[in-house]
């Protein structure tokens, strides 16, 4: 064998002969383990060879536009399948390799920022050719060369020369990959380690490259059928990632895993796909908020969200957070009833949990008050639902009081976010997401706003008492952000059976603004708040935009500006729900989060406009006449319910 970084004169004559391997490698040998010891200390110390030109290689992967890798067939052959689908998906190339035609391996790195492999071309100039040396006097082409020719483009190869070339392989496969990842998937072939994993980014730029590089790795080894590194890519995203990264590039991780589901090429490795994303991935309070509470929750699959809530080991301290992970995943009221009703089949009631549910489906109109369901084909589902007979030998899920003490602050305050307290005038009489509001009531989020960004909450409001919206009740729904201030929308009923209007209403107005208009039921309305809070200007004023969404399409928006000490020292803003003209009677409220926390980039709630075609206008002078009396009545009523606060 000739050795590493010594370049054959011509003349010498070298006859092939395989490379020697250790008696552990050489079919049908008993392998022991001071052998396999010393068969890995070798393939460790030959992976720096297959830089170098004049390496022992005999297996080339050339990078298309990039060096080549001079590898070894006895090596990659103990990974696995990795040389087969390099010959599967590469282009075969010829054996012979021209110099000058192949770019340098040490001018590539440096050209691309390739730190981490520039420490393993180590006697690398040895291996170049003279005319590649720093001490070359301009000269021209070595005819000592192996593989120098005579040959020219006029006389072709007639009475040409031709030097033998030692360093010819005995194939070669050009494969449209990355350098540095092809690198890095040699690295663990040769080693059984990656650079990847030492790695500890400190600046954001630097997180999102190192996420990137991670999820192309993962796609590259189950591509190659490096298996030992794909399942330990997987460990990573499962445990480590979101220490390393960050809670924003875990979620973009996650999300970017779940899509590569769809094109993973054995279904083993889906199988470990799946287990790492619904599993690992959602182990923790913390890793499973980033990811639940993420815009591009609602967009995954029905499948993939029942294999979620399913999980035994979901980090939820009740029950009735399944619900409101349906509630989030249905935020832009895109998703069909058998679909939602098929995620209901995830929930498993317990004797505290069980009237939420009852209520919760009441509130979407699929249970009547008596306990019976409409005859809709659609909800037929819901039967083994209500009977139990679906959860049956399934216990509920309470796995947070497991956690650590570290992590129990953010899980109590990730529950303080989405709950809100009834109020009985200045009394709380309860706390959640669902309630019956009455006269002299209000609901008040617990804690207040106090940072940029975009909050988006669905809001549904209905009294299933009756068959229709009583005219007389108008509720508030909106923000205060201190004592007697507040904006938000009065919504009630119209002329037209099933028609809602909703109208801006701010403290600092004599009267409410024209009214928007959109559908509901008979007795039910839903629609969505949308709050993007702004970065404060120079002039230390915060800009605010309130939009009420309906269908995915923004009814109507208004804009409203707060001071910075009201924001971030003073009240903040806080949603709230006040019940006007109410009397003896109640208004069932049910509030859900459905987006908020992230940049406005990432969250914009606004997507278009809606109009109606019906004339408004025929019902104009009888509804003035309808409220010309109880107008005065009601905002007076209104604005003492929110002076309360």
């Amino acid at each position: 064998l000739k050795p590493c970084g010594l370049r054959l004169r011509s003349g010498a004559r070298v006859h092939s002969r395989p490379l020697l391997l250790p008696t552990s490698a050489r079919p049908g040998a008993r392998a022991s383990a001071s052998m396999d010891a010393k068969w890995k200390e070798g393939s460790t110390k030959m992976y720096r060879e297959i830089f170098q030109e004049t390496g022992s290689g005999d297996f080339g992967i050339q990078i298309a536009g990039g060096p080549l890798f001079r590898c070894h067939t006895h090596i990659l052959q103990q990974s696995g399948g990795f040389i087969g689908k390099v010959r599967q998906f590469g282009k075969l190339l010829p054996r012979e390799v021209d110099s000058d035609s192949v770019p340098s391996t040490k001018d590539y790195f440096k050209e691309h920022g390739y730190t981490s492999l520039l420490a393993d071309l180590k006697s690398y100039q040895l291996s170049q050719p003279l005319e590649r040396s720093a001490f070359a006097m301009n000269q021209g082409v070595d005819p000592k060369k192996p593989g120098y020719t005579t040959a020219h483009f006029i006389g072709g190869t007639t009475c040409a020369m031709k030097r033998f070339d030692p360093f010819f392989l005995a194939e070669r496969y050009k494969v449209d990959c990355d350098c540095e990842r092809m690198a890095e998937l040699l690295r663990f072939v040769y080693q059984g380690q990656m650079s990847f994993f030492d790695r500890r980014p400190e600046m954001d730029r630097d997180r999102e490259q190192l996420t990137q590089k991670m999820l192309h790795m993962c796609v590259d080894a189950e591509r190659y059928s490096v298996d030992r590194l794909y399942e330990k890519l997987l460990h990573w995203f499962g445990n480590e990632c979101y220490k390393v990264v960050g809670e924003k590039c875990f979620a973009d991780a996650f999300y970017h895993l779940q899509h590569f589901e769809i094109s993973v090429t054995e279904e083993f490795s889906r199988q470990m796909l799946i287990k790492t994303v619904t599993g690992d991935m959602l182990a923790t309070r913390d890793q499973f908020r980033a990811v639940t509470r993420d815009p591009r929750w609602s967009s995954l699959p029905v499948e993939f969200v029942e294999d979620t809530l399913n999980y035994d080991g979901m980090p939820i301290s009740s029950e009735t957070e399944v619900l409101s992970l349906i509630e989030r995943w249905n935020a832009n009221a895109d998703k069909k009833k058998d679909q939602i009703i098929r995620l209901l089949c995830c929930f498993r009631p317990s004797e505290e949990t069980r009237q939420t549910f009852y209520t919760w489906l009441v509130n979407m109109g699929w249970l009547r008050p008596d306990g019976t369901l409409p005859e809709v084909p659609e909800l037929q589902g819901l039967r083994k639902i209500i009977d139990g007979s679906v959860a049956k030998g399934r216990k509920p899920r309470m796995n947070q009081q497991n956690v650590h003490i570290g992590e129990e602050d953010e899980s109590q305050a990730a529950a303080n976010e989405v709950i809100f307290v009834h109020y009985k005038g200045t009394t709380p009489v309860a706390s959640g997401t669902s309630f019956s509001l009455g006269a002299q009531q209000r609901l008040v989020q617990a804690d207040p706003i106090r940072y940029a960004g975009l909050q988006r909450m669905r809001v549904l409001l209905s009294n299933p008492r009756t068959l229709l919206w009583n005219p007389e009740h108008e509720v508030f729904v909106g923000l205060s952000y201190g004592e007697g201030k507040y904006f938000g929308y009065l919504c009630s009923a119209t002329a037209f059976s099933g028609i809602f209007s909703v109208r801006a209403l701010a403290s600092a107005a004599p009267a409410p603004n024209a009214p928007a208009h959109l559908t509901g039921s008979g007795n039910k309305v839903e629609f969505d708040l949308a709050l993007e809070v702004q970065v404060q200007r120079a002039n230390m004023v915060v800009v605010c935009k309130l939009s009420v969404i309906f269908a995915n399409l923004t009814v109507t928006e208004e804009e409203f500006q707060i001071s910075y000490e009201t924001l971030d020292f003073g009240p903040g803003l806080s949603f709230q729900v006040v019940a006007t003209g109410l009397m003896d009677d109640e208004v069932d409220v049910q509030l859900a989060w459905v987006g908020g926390g992230g940049p406005s980039e990432d969250m914009d709630p606004t997507v278009g406009n809606v109009e109606f075609d019906w004339p408004l206008e025929a019902s104009a002078d009888r509804r003035d006449s309808q409220r010309s009396a109880r107008a005065t009545r009601d905002l007076a009523a209104l604005h003492l319910a929110l002076l309360w606060m």
